[in-house]
């Protein structure tokens, strides 16, 4: 078996259905609807080396006849060839309004060793929605998220303390982890915000620096006034936005 093998036996009934039966983006069958769906509270997913991540997703459906039950199914790629796939690690709790409409939530897991560094991106959600008589929504884009490598950096000022006037650097290292050996490497030639607060202030971006081929970062400022220094990356596709905690410098 696979790396993902054991994650991918739970969902397989379910991918076996969609692929042969659903050919667009928009199935129905009578007066069945699918009204809403959403994926972490349209938040990214974040998953590092440990337990991987967890998260919900809600989707509500309605028709005159009463909803018989509601099926999501989340997957990577074209849905009838899912590059990866991933069903609720439960059953759903589900609320009835007027026994019509039914919202359903679902606990999905994304375990450290079901994932590899190509599954970070745009994952979506297919909704089947069945009422009591048969008619049935299946939507294939019911809501999509985005799955990220977790991120870390860091960032160090020096001297400390420093004069007015003089020169301050500031180094740190931006990575983030690889779902392969479970490790965090440095992440090369990403463009990071160096960022600056006065003790009671907020931070403002200063200047940009470039990562190198290992992530290290390092720049050079003149001290002017007490404060915390900072990298900061705004994050992509594919990795988590991350900030480093501030290091505080006395300026005399």
């Amino acid at each position: 078996m696979g790396k993902r093998a054991a994650a991918t036996v739970v969902a397989s009934l379910t991918i076996t259905c969609l692929c042969t039966s659903t050919a667009t983006a928009d199935t129905r069958r009578g007066d069945t609807q699918v009204l809403s769906a959403s994926i972490n509270g349209g938040k990214p997913v974040v998953s590092g080396t440990s337990a991987g991540a967890s998260f919900t997703v809600t989707a509500t459906a309605s028709d005159p006849e009463g909803i018989d039950y509601i099926d999501p199914f989340l997957y990577r790629g074209p849905i009838t060839d899912p590059t990866g796939g991933l069903a609720a690690a439960a059953e759903p709790q589900c609320t009835v309004s007027n026994d019509i409409t039914t919202r359903c939530t679902w606990h999905f897991m994304l375990s450290e060793g079901f994932l590899q560094n190509s599954d970070a991106g745009t994952w979506r959600l297919h909704v089947n929605a069945t009422a009591k008589d048969g008619d049935y929504h299946w939507k294939e884009a019911a809501a999509s998220v985005t799955i990220q490598r977790a991120s870390k950096l860091t960032a160090n000022a020096s001297p400390e303390p420093v004069a007015k006037g003089k020169l301050l650097a500031i180094t740190g290292t931006l990575s983030r982890v690889n779902w392969t050996d479970s490790k965090y490497h440095g992440y090369a030639n990403q463009r990071v915000n160096l960022q600056f607060r006065t003790p009671s202030g907020t931070y403002s971006t200063v200047k940009t620096v470039t990562a190198s081929s290992t992530g290290y970062l390092k720049t050079t400022v003149t001290a002017s006034r007490d404060g915390y220094w900072r990298y900061s990356y705004t994050g992509s596709s594919t990795t988590a936005a991350i900030n480093a905690p501030g290091d505080f410098i006395d300026v005399r």
